[in-house]
């Protein structure tokens, strides 16, 4: 019963990985693709995480629409035709394109019983200077102008501070009402304004479907009329996105796959090869994600895009087992290849494994995912495929000779003086030449939208004044008010730099709901300005006293009518504001003071200038965070790079002694190479060359050791050339991707373990 053992062993691993997947899958999947989540726990703060989520899904479910054209009683009349159409698909929540009667009644409704503590801070200076003449001047003004309040008696506000309050945006969007509609203010060419907010994610397939076909479809129409349409919103962005995941998919990853599966058949000519071979890589990487989701909760969908990576190097596992079975018997086919599994499993193990003592979660979750993947990957190999080949018969593979022969032809490197200098010379140069490439660690680089449509979106944003920037300065405090105040003890230092046009305008929530002090303040301003202007006021008028004190009497009654947040969250006014409060719960509130435009570096000094003495004032620039924790990603896996190079060698040292550089020099010549030709080629390198790079080193170091185990075998060297050529067309052809990511990748695997192949042989022993 020489099987029996495997029977068992193969038995029970089936049913672990069946009961690991299967209680995996009891729970919902939760799959993650927040770069912040990557974050060392230490380093996240909550409330700067809720801030930037906050600011983000203001822009995210929201589609700008602005229409140009010279004939504006056309625009308008197109506007409303537009608005129906939209209004009417499923995946919109409202089209905002005029402002309704009863919109204006809600917002006097709302806010004209705080009209005396609601102060914009031109009329608050003005009061603080005394600067009566000012309001007893517009006071007259309102009072005879044609457009004035209308239904506001001069009792209730003789001095016009409703008005005053009525006329600030209320938006803080660019533009200005005409005739209710939305009309972009400083613009070439007369231009209105529709804003769509959708009621689903703009990510969903199905929602981009129907909205860009509609948006399409729209300006096809509109454009027979001499109507320019231009759009903005992430719903834009993310259908692009799509758009070319969905090109490159159908182009170079079912072209990669078929590839792979045509060059299996060419070789094995037989479809159960093909079964085994796949058979391993799909039960590791069902069991990595198994276990993942059990000790993390979640994947990141950074590590399954990395974890893919296990192709690659699990699939040799199989290939050697397979390609050596075509010549040796189902006995002694495992003890033969055992040593070089064993030791190809411990390398890559490590190689992958020293990413777990870097502190950022996702490289610990990358580090377990591989491991697993790669050990389950094994375990199948060895536990299942004696039972499943046992009765296979053996046969040749006129390819593996064909390839012995071409391998034969690589000149073999022999240590001698020249070849010596010529090799160090070849590493020193490659090691210069990185060190002189700069790091591509800024994720703009990442970009994957199209240039046309990046220009429209700054066009757009130019016309209405705002951004989809997330650089804002997020004030903490114990409590909101003590948070509204330190606002407002800024709000003075930032309009100075805004007037010297050093930062560009910004909103804070200050602005829009002052703390009860500043409210107190604001009352007492204008209780001075009554006393010292209201009586001449009504005299120049010739109103009597009974006028007079309806008046006072109507102030006085506003003396307790202050805005709490609780009341100003309820109103439909401050709907455009609400983000901008964070949190206001006990010891843990905060406030955000957002910028409508980019700030360049000039801007962000002044700012952190600024905020240096107060630690809780903090300026976010989420671009820039992404890019340090980028930048962090890549040096931490450079070190573990080297780190496991290190703890390669001395583990195959103990094997191999002074023949360990057979082994380790083609990858680590490779990957120095490789960086070289990405850093004259790009300028430098990223987190994801190198990430490419471990892949590199995995298929490096299993090609090294099973040639020297098998003795230069012909079968073996068929096995690594299949798991190369396989990873190439798996992530080589990644090399001619649009997505950046991908192409980084794919372009480092591509030259890497091009170079792989060409060097092991010629590191291989020579009679």
């Amino acid at each position: 019963m020489k099987y029996s053992w495997i029977k068992i062993a193969g038995l029970i691993w089936a049913l672990l990985v069946v009961c690991l997947a299967l209680t995996a899958l009891s729970r919902p999947a939760n799959f993650d693709s927040s770069i912040m989540s990557l974050l060392p726990e230490s380093k996240q703060q909550p409330l700067a995480q809720q801030a930037i989520e906050q600011t983000t899904a203001r822009f995210s479910k929201r589609l700008l629409i602005l229409v140009s054209g010279e004939n504006e009683s056309v625009i308008k009349t197109e506007l409303e035709t537009l608005a129906a159409e939209f209004a009417a698909l499923e995946p919109v929540a409202e089209v905002r394109w005029r402002i309704q009667g009863n919109q204006l009644q809600t917002f006097y409704n709302e806010m004209f019983p705080y009209r005396f503590v609601l102060l914009d801070e031109q009329s608050r200076n003005k009061l603080i200077a005394e600067n009566y003449q000012t309001f007893e001047k517009r006071a007259l003004a309102n009072l005879f102008s044609p457009v004035s309040a209308g239904k506001i008696e001069l009792v209730d506000d003789p001095f016009g501070f409703y008005t005053q309050l009525s006329q600030r945006q209320t938006t803080d969007i660019n533009v200005q009402i005409s005739e209710a509609f939305l009309k972009v203010k400083n613009a070439d060419t007369p231009t209105y304004l529709m804003l769509i907010t959708l009621n689903k994610e703009p990510y969903s397939l199905a929602v981009q479907k129907i909205i860009i076909a509609a948006l399409s479809d729209q300006k096809e129409r509109l454009k027979k009329l001499n109507l320019t349409v231009q759009s903005s919103g992430m719903i834009l962005h993310a259908a692009a996105g799509a758009e070319q995941a969905k090109s490159e998919i159908s182009s170079i990853g079912i072209g990669s796959f078929v590839g792979i599966i045509v060059l299996l058949l060419i070789v094995f000519r037989r479809i159960k090869p093909l079964a085994l071979i796949l058979l391993p890589v799909t039960i590791g990487c069902i069991t990595a994600v198994a276990v993942t989701l059990l000790i993390f909760g979640q994947v990141h969908l950074i590590t399954l895009a990395f974890g893919a990576g296990l192709v690659g190097v699990s699939i040799d596992y199989a290939l050697h087992y397979v390609c050596e079975r075509q010549q040796t018997s189902a006995v002694s086919v495992l003890a033969k290849i055992f040593p070089g599994l064993i030791l190809g499993l411990l390398s890559s193990v490590l190689a992958y494994a020293v990413q777990a003592f870097a502190p950022f979660p996702g490289l610990q979750q990358m580090a377990l995912f591989s491991v697993v993947g790669l050990v389950a990957s094994w375990l199948t190999v060895v536990l299942i495929y004696p039972l499943l080949t046992r009765n296979d018969a053996n046969r040749t593979l006129p390819l593996a000779q064909s390839l012995f022969r071409l391998r034969n032809k690589i000149p073999a490197f022999r240590f001698r003086a020249l070849s010596g200098v010529l090799l160090i010379a070849l590493g020193a140069t490659a090691i210069i030449t990185i060190l002189n490439g700069t790091s591509q660690d800024d994720i703009r680089l990442l970009q994957t939208s199209p240039d046309s449509l990046l220009q429209q979106e700054r066009s757009i944003q130019t016309l209405l004044g705002t951004s989809s920037s997330t650089q804002f300065i997020l004030v903490k405090c114990d409590n909101l008010e003590a948070c509204l105040n330190k606002e407002q003890r800024l709000f003075p230092n930032l309009t100075e730099l805004r007037n010297l046009n050093i930062i560009p305008d910004f909103q804070a929530l200050s602005s829009h709901l002052p703390s009860n002090s500043r409210q107190g303040e604001n009352y007492q301003l204008v209780q001075q300005l009554y006393d010292a202007k209201l009586a001449d006021l009504y005299g120049k008028l010739k109103l009597d006293s009974v006028k007079l004190q309806s008046s006072l009497d109507a102030f006085s009654d506003a003396k307790n009518n202050l805005l709490s947040s609780h009341t100003w969250l309820s109103m439909q006014s401050s709907e455009a504001w609400r983000d901008l409060l964070v949190s206001q719960e006990i010891n843990n509130s905060a406030t955000i003071i957002r910028f409508s435009g980019h700030l360049n570096n000039e801007a962000k000094a002044a700012i952190g200038n600024l905020l240096s003495e107060d630690s809780d004032l903090v300026f976010i620039d989420q671009v820039s965070n992404i890019s340090d924790l980028m930048k962090n990603y890549r040096m931490q896996v450079s070190q573990l790079i080297f780190l496991a190079y290190a703890i390669v060698f001395v583990i195959l040292f103990w094997r191999y002694r002074l023949q360990v550089w057979r082994v380790i020099l083609p990858p680590l010549m490779a990957s120095l190479i490789t960086l070289a030709s990405i850093t004259l080629i790009n300028g430098g390198m990223n987190m994801f060359h190198l990430l490419a790079l471990i892949l590199v080193l995995g298929i490096g170091l299993d090609m090294g050791i099973f040639m020297t185990e098998s003795a230069e075998s012909q079968y073996t060297w068929l096995a690594v050339s299949m798991s190369t050529f396989t990873s190439l067309l798996a992530f080589g052809l990644l090399a001619w991707s649009q997505t950046p990511v991908l192409h980084h990748f794919g372009l480092t695997v591509l030259i890497g373990l091009s170079l792989v192949w060409v060097l092991t042989p010629m590191m291989r022993k020579t009679i």
